[in-house]
């Protein structure tokens, strides 16, 4: 049955089932049997969302296990000697084609222009590119070519007094240098002061000692979201290891902790692709707010990464809503 459940469903019966609820009226209200119930709790870890089933007197409930905090030290948060940060992730925005989701964008930036953060990562794929060799290409898209792509970054992308954007650039970003030399390394920077250039696929951030390393592999994500990732982790040199990694490309949405590193796979803001159809796969929509509590060494004492997903209803299907009402968000403080 985990075959057939996407991200959105597995969210859907799993916003059902909370702490204590019944086992048995969850089974009534969507009809399923226990053997189907195996197959949803399986979905339900694929996608990082650790469930169980307890005894509560003489019925069963469910059980979530919290796997989105971690407290790594036994040191208090209000320990004077902690440095606190709060940053966003975004990735995979894709500005060009007919799924970006601009509005979306603009709601995480108003979002953290409330919560006071000062510091956005954005973790490759900003546009959608340019790919001469599939023929689809041209009417997924609603900008073409470098200029147009480009243009649309330096004049749309948020502008928020206070936040600086720090960014990779991903595979769909470098077919613009792959066609012609042209790279938004050079002009996006140019044009906008609050946006900074990390690099080409990969970029180390410094966050008050904290290593950040900001990855957008290649090819597709394993059944399992935590494998991949992993085995990034192991590759990575002990000198060279970083404190937090993020990964995006995979349009998933999942944090864990391996080897003392903390792991956010970031989503997307960009709808479902052609692409992502007709291969069966699943693409989460929304972006990471971290918390993070630091030494003076760069070591991690606690870390939260709180999950934005946005739902459905959330989505603009049609490129036509995006240029007639999305206008670039434009925050100046007084």
């Amino acid at each position: 049955m985990t075959s057939k459940l996407s991200l959105e469903h597995t969210n859907k019966l799993f916003r059902y089932m909370k702490d204590g609820s019944s086992v048995e009226e969850f089974l009534y209200r969507f009809d399923l049997s226990r053997k189907e119930l195996d197959g949803v709790l399986m979905a339900c870890r694929i996608y990082g969302k650790e469930i169980d089933i307890i005894k509560q007197g003489d019925k069963e409930v469910f059980e979530r296990i919290p796997v989105k905090k971690y407290s790594l030290k036994k040191m208090s948060p209000l320990d004077g000697k902690m440095i606190h940060n709060q940053i966003c992730v975004v990735s995979d925005t894709h500005f060009g084609s007919i799924h970006n989701q601009l509005h979306l964008l603009n709601r995480v930036y108003e979002e953290c222009d409330k919560r006071g953060i000062k510091i956005v990562l954005h973790v490759g794929d900003m546009v959608d590119g340019n790919y001469p060799n599939r023929p689809e290409n041209p009417r997924q898209q609603f900008l073409h070519g470098f200029d147009e792509q480009a243009r649309y970054v330096c004049d749309m992308y948020p502008q928020v007094d206070g936040i600086t954007t720090y960014y990779i650039l991903g595979s769909h970003d470098e077919t613009h240098y792959k066609n012609g030399q042209s790279t938004l390394s050079e002009w996006i920077p140019r044009c906008r002061k609050d946006m900074k250039y990390i690099g080409q696929d990969c970029g180390e951030f410094n966050l008050d000692g904290v290593k950040i390393f900001m990855d957008h592999p290649g090819g597709g994500s394993a059944a399992s979201l935590s494998y991949k990732p992993q085995k990034r982790i192991e590759l990575l040199e002990s000198q060279h290891k970083p404190k937090i990694l993020l990964i995006g490309h995979y349009h998933k949405s999942y944090a864990f902790s391996y080897r003392n590193v903390q792991c956010v796979l970031v989503p997307a803001l960009c709808d479902k692709t052609q692409f992502q159809q007709k291969q069966g796969l699943s693409n989460a929509l929304g972006a990471y707010f971290l918390d993070i509590y630091s030494d003076k060494k760069g070591n991690i004492q606690y870390f939260t990464p709180e999950e934005i997903l946005f739902k459905k209803e959330d989505i603009w299907d049609e490129v036509g809503k995006d240029k007639a009402k999305v206008k670039q968000l434009v925050i100046k403080k007084r």
